[in-house]
């Protein structure tokens, strides 16, 4: 089976094969995150049990998995104006966060001004994927900073 497979501190995506009876564990000693390595499906709360297989932990053909050797939680801070900070599992991707940042309890934007804007690197005119993970972005002390900014800052 193909799997997708992200990883913390590197926007590199890497489509690998393997067997779908190898252990969480294994897949994640595998990628390089040894023994205690964590992995979660994207947009998942929750890590995976190290101990069941890829079948059993409902990973299947094409799936997007996160894989970290250190980073549980990452906590993610968003400037508007002002800042607003929640944590989110390393697999979250940016599209949720941008959910979140302009939905009620973010800054509560209008569908029309949601329409109008991004989340971008703090600092910088780069604007992530939407389904780029927060993990792969956050630095290794597991935190992201994100503005909120119109959608022309990053046109040409």
């Amino acid at each position: 089976m193909e799997i997708y497979i992200h990883q913390s501190e590197t926007t590199e995506l890497k489509l690998i094969e393997v067997k779908e009876t190898i252990t969480v564990r294994e897949l994640a000693v595998d990628q390089g995150a040894g023994d205690g390595g964590l992995v979660w499906l994207q947009d998942e709360e929750e890590s995976l049990k190290l101990d069941v297989t890829l079948v059993e932990a409902e990973i299947k053909e094409r799936s997007h998995v996160h894989v970290s050797k250190k980073c549980k939680k990452i906590e993610v801070r968003v400037r508007y104006g002002e800042s607003k900070t929640k944590e989110f599992a390393p697999s979250a991707t940016i599209a949720r966060v941008f959910k979140w940042a302009t939905g009620k309890n973010g800054f509560d934007l209008t569908n029309t001004e949601r329409a109008k804007h991004t989340l971008g690197l703090c600092g910088t005119l780069t604007e992530p994927d939407k389904s780029e993970h927060v993990g792969s972005l956050a630095g290794p002390d597991c935190t992201l900073c994100l503005d909120l900014a119109p959608k022309e800052r990053f046109e040409g």
